[in-house]
Parts: C-alpha cells; structure tokens; sequence
C-alpha cells in the first residue's frame, strides 16, 4: 500500500480522536487531505526540529518524496470536480516582507502549483482580508463568505493556512425523496431529536466487526470515485453517544481492517440514514500542538530558514472551514439483471451516532473524515 496514503489515515485518525475529545458530544468534521498538503508544503520550508516535528505528526518517515507525492494525489482529487460539486482549498499565504527563497519557489512550483500565494498583511492588512475572503468564496462558488474573521490575522502574521472543503454527494442510486420520513434520532440512551431519514432498499457491500459490535457499510456516490464508509454500533451501549468503544480502538490500522474489502460482503441491505448538512469551522491549532507540533507556532523556536532569511517566523493561524451535505440524489443505477441474488438479507438503520469517512477510492486517501452525533 502507498506510504503517503498510510501516512495522511495515520494523521487523519490522530486528529479525528483529538477533535472528539474536544467535542465528546458535538458533530465533528474536517478534511485530513487539505491540512495534511497545506502542511506538507509548510514542511518544504521548514528545517531543523521544526520540519522533523512535521514530518513526525504527519508520519511522513516512509515517504521517500512527499512533494512529488502530493502532487500526484492533488492531481488525482482535482480530476473529481467534473464528477460532483466538491471543491477542496488548501492555501499557504505567505507576507511578501519575507522574501521568500527562489529555491523554495521552485520546489514548490510544481508539486504545490495553486497552493503558495505571497500576500501583505503588514502594510495593507484589510485589503488582504478582503481578498483572500474573495478568493475563498469565489473558489467555493459562493458558499464559504468571509472566512476570515476580524482576529483571525493581523498585521504580524508571516505565515497563514487556510482550507476550505466543501462537498455535496450524488449517490451512486439516488434515494427516492418520497421515502424520506421524519424519524427520531437518539442522542444517546434517553434523548431523541427529529431527522429527516432517507430510506432504500438495495444491494451494497456490507459487514459486521465483532470487536466493537459494530457494522460497516460503502455506500457509493455516483461514477465510484468516492464512496463513504458508515461505522454504526448496533447499539447505544455507553452513556454517552453509543461510540466510545470505536473510538478507542480507532487507529490506521484498525481502520485500514474494518474498511478493506475482506470485511465486507454484498448484501441486500435495507437502508435508512439521516439526510444532513454538517458545517463546521474548526480550529485544529491546540489538537495539531498537542499532536506534537510545538515548535512551528512560536516565533521563538520554528525555524522556516528553508523559505525566508527573515528570522522570527512562525506559523500564525490555521484556518479550516468545511460543508457537507447529504441529500438523495444520485444516479438512476439500478440492480444488475440476472445478477447472482443475495438470499442474505441486512439492515443498516443510522439512527443513533455513526462514524463516517469520505474516501477517494483510487488513492484511497480519506477526504472527510467525521461524526454525526445530533441533528
């Protein structure tokens, strides 16, 4: 399996667990693809221990060429835009008082064409602001307004991340809206709040994990580039959202297991999940320094002399805003005639908190990786 898709799960799953503990009980989303190639690129001019601790939290050690790496998977992702309306932003803007190396340009040129942007946020601050916030909602067609706020930058910022994902699904078989219902979602043991719930009936690949009383399905979105992968307990078991023991035994490693194909089986399988649209703004900084990036956000110990002569320069903010919508539409795929019928018959009901992830099934990089916990 390819090093830098091991590495971006590992990266992926220690920042998953690190926003649940934030939010134990709240929904929770990010895209781990964007942080990781903003990252990746801030790592290029990076040295000393600031580019090891990158490389480190990011679990780059196997990775022969990162750059390079990345470089094939943007390319990879980019071609998805044609198939569904999912845009994914990953930009470094860089204050033009540094004055950045022609070394690092033309490392990053390539590898990074539309990801490094030089910026004024010293002498012409509000007019930065505004033009990144442009740009952001331009790039998102309109659905990301003024992503940065008022103290989001000021005019010592060197060095600012900004992400911005967004992604409406077209299934693979489109759910038929007549059958969506208003249904109780529980929250927990006791509590239900109201969700609108698409149901279906069809053929999809499906499996039981018995460690953690789990099961697992894909669910395809139209052309099978992307699919999601849903991680339902069977039940609510614990006095919070049912997830707990997911979460703890959650690792790439495990997740690699319960997601690989071994594990699974088609099954005609009755189906109901929640019709939703999760937004969230996250702020990943404390979870990325608690992850172990302790030297890149303190002006007196990062070290980006890979970029800039300019001393005292650190990594100011990362900024990362995220949409997701999941509706019934889709293609009008139907059953394959005179294919081998499954006399096994399932269930998947999502009516208590799941785990899902967004994944790009060539690369098999995770472009979403989230919790729906209340509606």
């Amino acid at each position: 399996m390819d090093a830098l898709q091991l590495a971006n799960s590992a990266f992926a799953v220690d920042l998953f667990k690190q926003l649940c503990e934030k939010e134990p009980l709240g929904n929770v989303l990010f895209s781990p693809i964007c942080l990781s190639t903003s990252l990746s690129l801030a790592q290029v001019g990076a040295k000393g221990d600031t580019a090891n601790e990158i490389g480190q939290v990011l679990h780059f050690e196997n990775v022969k060429d990162v750059p390079f790496g990345f470089q094939t998977v943007t390319s990879d992702v980019n071609k998805l835009s044609s198939f569904y309306s999912l845009k994914l932003i990953k930009r470094l803007y860089v204050d033009k008082s540094l004055n950045l190396s022609t070394e690092f340009i033309s490392s990053t040129k390539r590898p990074y064409a539309k990801e490094l942007e030089t910026v004024d946020f010293k002498d012409k601050l509000e007019e930065t602001k505004g033009q990144i916030n442009n740009s952001i909602k331009d790039l998102t067609d309109g659905h990301f307004e003024n992503i940065l706020a008022d103290n989001s930058v000021n005019d010592q910022t060197k060095i600012l991340v900004v992400n911005a994902a967004y992604f409406v699904g077209k299934w693979m078989k489109k759910f038929s809206e007549s059958e969506t219902k208003e249904c109780p979602f529980r929250v927990n043991k006791t509590d239900t709040k109201p969700v609108q719930m698409m149901n279906m009936e069809a053929t999809f690949c499906m499996g039981n994990i018995d460690s953690i009383n789990c099961k697992i399905i894909e669910l395809p979105f139209q052309n099978k580039h992307l699919s999601m992968f849903i991680l339902l307990p069977k039940d609510v078991e614990d006095e919070s959202t049912g997830l707990e023991k997911i979460e703890k035994q959650l690792n790439s490693e495990s997740l690699s297991q319960w997601t690989n194909p071994s594990t699974m089986a088609n099954a005609k399988v009755k189906l109901s999940i929640p019709k939703f649209k999760v937004e969230k703004m996250i702020d990943p900084k404390a979870c990325l320094e608690n992850l172990g990036l302790k030297h890149i956000f303190s002006e007196d110990t990062s070290d980006f002399s890979g970029m800039s002569e300019t001393k005292g320069v650190a990594l100011s903010n990362v900024i990362h805003k995220v949409c997701l919508e999941i509706t019934e539409d889709g293609g009008d795929s139907i059953e394959v005639p005179g294919a081998r019928i499954l006399q096994h018959k399932d269930e998947l009901n999502a009516d208590h908190p799941f785990i899902y992830i967004i994944r790009h099934n060539k690369t098999r990089n995770i472009i979403f990786f989230g919790k729906f916990c209340s509606p």
